[in-house]
């Protein structure tokens, strides 16, 4: 079986179960006799620890072997997502969450840095961009069965379909994915966690990187869980329309991973597809920021999706290239940013939208992330400065 095909089923898995409960959040909280508010913390409970993990398990793929990690983190998902579709109340829902967001930590960075070690760079943002594929049909899935499968049967039937898919997952990983012939061995220990930190925050390209993902954490998918939310209070639909809502970012992504690699020739680049995104993602937002009907925002949603999936994979293919030989520690840095602006996106967008309301939210982070393409374009396109040593050399030559 195709390695990419293995690794795009697992972070198919890990993508859904990340996201699936964001349009089933008014049900659950009806269900669990809590406020919608509460359980839209689950994808707080989720991201937090998703990001938390990422400094243990990246650098744990580099030393003990990232099939192996795959594997272990599949196996703790799928018991955690049996555990959520039983749970009896809302401390057990929390709890199994939680572990599900630190045995997702271990499953997508990791895979997208098997794809850094086993691709070139010249067809990587392409082969990330298959993987990239599987996780936004995960999103596109997610979000549209999850609304309408938990309207008529319950949010319980959501989280035991997703169970079952993350035990076939399982699976198919522990039958094909093996490890790489002569793959360098390493020794797990604090030490070689530091050293790695270090290689990577040498490249200077990793702050404006790390900066820009958990801006795009933070600015997008803190918002999700809002959706059903303010569908309802609207009076513009709920739960089923929320799942259509989602999946239109879904749909932009699909949109985006079919038609990137005769993007990158047009437009010359990934720079330009940077700057192309961000326009979108903004469009995006201020369609959603004054949409009356739910249609008008899942339009707005295709465009976020296409924008953001535009800038982020451009970001994912700068993140595998920042320190080659500490490789998996430079993706889990990556995905650690990334989830922690999701988790603190949640409570800000809590706030934000009491205060100012939708609107006025959704057209500041329209405004963010529209210039935020430009400013990461030419950042990221600099040259990087000589090393030290090397300019010393040249100025005695």
């Amino acid at each position: 079986m195709p390695l990419l095909v293995v690794l795009a089923l697992a972070c198919f898995v890990a993508s859904l179960s990340l996201r699936v409960v964001d349009p089933m959040v008014p049900g659950i909280a009806r269900d669990l006799a809590a406020s919608p508010e509460l359980i839209a913390l689950l994808a707080t409970a989720v991201a937090f620890p998703y990001a938390l993990s990422q400094p243990i398990l990246g650098p744990l793929g580099d030393s003990a072997g990232k099939a192996r990690v795959m594997k272990a983190c599949l196996a703790v998902l799928t018991l955690s997502l049996l555990v959520c579709a039983l749970a009896p109340n809302v401390e057990v829902l929390f709890a199994a969450r939680i572990v599900s967001g630190i045995a997702g930590g271990g499953l997508i960075p990791v895979a997208l840095a098997v794809v850094g070690d086993r691709f070139p760079m010249e067809t990587r943002q392409v082969a990330l961009s298959r993987v990239l594929a599987a996780m936004i049909v995960a999103l596109l899935l997610g979000a549209v069965t999850s609304g309408v499968i938990a309207d008529a049967y319950g949010w319980r039937t959501v989280m035991a379909l997703a169970t079952v898919l993350s035990a076939v997952s399982l699976i198919m990983t522990l039958r094909y994915l093996q490890p790489r012939a002569r793959a360098p061995a390493g020794r797990f220990s604090l030490g070689s966690i530091m050293t790695g930190y270090r290689a990577v925050f040498s490249n200077p390209r990793a702050r404006i990187c790390f900066s820009a993902v958990f801006i795009e954490g933070l600015l997008i998918f803190g918002f999700m869980p809002f959706v059903a939310i303010v569908l309802e209070a609207r009076s513009a639909g709920g739960i089923r329309e929320a799942g259509f809502i989602i999946a239109g970012m879904g749909v932009g992504g699909l949109i985006y991973a079919g038609i990137v690699k005769r993007l990158l020739a047009r437009l010359g680049g990934m720079f330009n597809l940077m700057r192309l995104g961000g326009m979108m993602t903004a469009t995006g937002f201020v369609t959603v920021a004054f949409s009356g009907p739910w249609w008008p925002a899942a339009i707005g949603f295709v465009f976020i999706g296409f924008g953001f999936f535009s800038v982020h994979n451009s970001l994912q293919t700068q993140a595998t290239e920042l320190a080659p030989g500490h490789r998996g520690s430079a993706v889990s840095l990556h995905a650690f940013f990334f989830f922690m602006g999701q988790a603190v996106g949640v409570p800000i967008y809590g706030a934000m939208l009491g205060v100012t309301g939708v609107p006025v939210s959704l057209v500041a982070a329209a405004m963010i992330l529209g210039a935020g393409g430009f400013l990461l374009a030419a950042l990221l396109s600099r040259p990087l400065p000589e090393p030290p040593e090397t300019a010393a050399s040249g100025r005695a030559r």
